[in-house]
């Protein structure tokens, strides 16, 4: 429970994301360009900055959508390598798409079951401003995630 309510979170990151100038939106994108580089991810960037690496492409049928509910497994970290969230193994996430923060929501969509994915999460599609828990204000975030099943 402690997961769903620390994922969904979308309207306060909604309204963080107009906060940031286009200028910053691009030095974040830049940094998370920066980290899968250091790491020698092969990825790409999608709209917004997200930078994904496919791990291993999923045999599920049905692509996710907008509209669709999804349960991932992820692990998530800061670029400092410090874990702030995980999925309990055999507990995995469920959630509406539309439920997630904006990074999530753009690097699932399309994907299918069984899909692997790391994803580095600039912080204007993630928790925009705002400190969390573990996390601090204008956090890059680092993903580890497995798409379960897309319902």
């Amino acid at each position: 429970m402690r997961n769903l309510l620390f994922i969904l979170f979308t309207g306060a990151v909604l309204s963080a994301c107009n906060t940031y100038s286009e200028e910053e939106k691009s030095a974040f994108t830049s940094e998370a360009e920066n980290y899968a580089k250091k790491h020698h991810w092969n990825y790409e960037v999608l709209d917004g900055g997200l930078v994904v690496e496919v791990l291993e492409k999923g045999t599920g049928t049905e692509k996710i959508q907008s509209g669709s509910e999804v349960e991932v497994s992820y692990k998530g970290t800061l670029t400092n390598g410090r874990k702030f969230d995980l999925t309990e193994p055999g507990k995995p996430l469920q959630s509406s798409l539309k439920g997630l923060i904006g990074g999530f929501q753009l690097g699932l969509l399309n994907q299918v079951a069984g899909t692997k994915l790391r994803m580095v999460i600039p912080p204007h599609l993630g928790y925009g401003d705002d400190a969390l828990d573990k996390i601090p204000a204008n956090s890059t975030l680092v993903f580890e995630i497995t798409i379960e099943k897309v319902i």
